[in-house]
């Protein structure tokens, strides 16, 4: 869940980032220190994230599929199939 364009996310992509974290507005908000009244201005398009806030949803994203695959590879009991999301910086 990757954002087009990080300075200038679109609602409906912010929407689709609540959807795959199963978070709703007032936990959406919690987890960027926004208000629940910011976050809508958001979801609605009246006002633009700031770069700042679509990195924390990029990362908030990470983490909790990280979260997922490691409870996956708890599961399946094969420490040779773990498997991880990792982004290369350069």
């Amino acid at each position: 869940m990757f954002f087009f364009d990080l300075d200038n996310p679109k609602p409906q992509e912010i929407k689709d980032w609540m959807k795959n974290n199963n978070l709703t507005i007032e936990t959406a908000s919690k987890s960027l220190g926004v208000s629940k009244r910011q976050f809508s201005r958001f979801l609605s398009g009246e006002t633009n994230a700031k770069k700042v806030h679509t990195l924390a949803m990029q990362m908030l994203w990470l983490i909790n599929e990280n979260k997922k695959i490691d409870e996956e590879n708890k599961n399946n009991h094969k420490k040779n199939k773990v498997k991880r999301i990792s982004i290369p910086i350069k």
